[in-house]
């Protein structure tokens, strides 16, 4: 099954401020809880109802709209400054410094680069039925996977993530 992935555009609103610098003001309610900017929040509700009606149940695993304090947090949860044991190598650049992956966590972006602190992002459960329905039916709706199961060479690509689902239909 392919996937549809793409990248996220920030409109003129977005670019006003900074990654995780969000005002709650551009930030509404997602049904399955949590936050997301605006335009995104609305898609996705729409997503959300559209879903329900097919009979399936979107649920976030995390809350969608991330704080710069909650990247970070995050990041140094998953990464060290010292080289770890996982397979396959997965490296971070971030205060001048390389970080590595830890053994049994999935990626982050560098705080202050998660399309989570644009509010254009949303992690679901993605059981095999809730997964290929969004597979079929997320860019309807303006969302998309973040980037290919595979890399060019035929390798799983180590930044994939099936539950990460980002909004990218916004005009620049």
């Amino acid at each position: 099954m392919s996937v549809p992935y793409k990248g996220i555009t920030l409109d003129r609103t977005l670019r006003l401020y900074g990654n995780g610098k969000l005002p709650a003001s551009i930030l509404k309610q997602v049904h399955c809880g949590g936050t997301m900017y605006g335009p995104a929040a609305w898609w996705f509700n729409v997503m959300w109802d559209d879903a329900k009606k097919a009979g399936i149940t979107l649920k976030a695993t995390g809350r969608g709209y991330r704080p710069y304090g909650s990247q970070e947090a995050m990041f140094l949860d998953r990464y060290s400054r010292t080289p770890t044991l996982r397979k396959p190598v997965v490296t971070r650049k971030w205060k001048g410094h390389t970080w590595w992956l830890k053994r049994g966590k999935s990626p982050s972006a560098t705080p202050g680069f998660s399309n989570h602190g644009w509010g254009l992002a949303v992690d679901l459960e993605v059981p095999a039925t809730t997964f290929a329905w969004l597979v079929h039916n997320a860019p309807r709706y303006g969302f998309y996977l973040q980037g290919p199961k595979y890399l060019p060479t035929g390798k799983p690509n180590p930044e994939y993530e099936a539950w990460h689902w980002q909004f990218c239909n916004l005009q620049p």
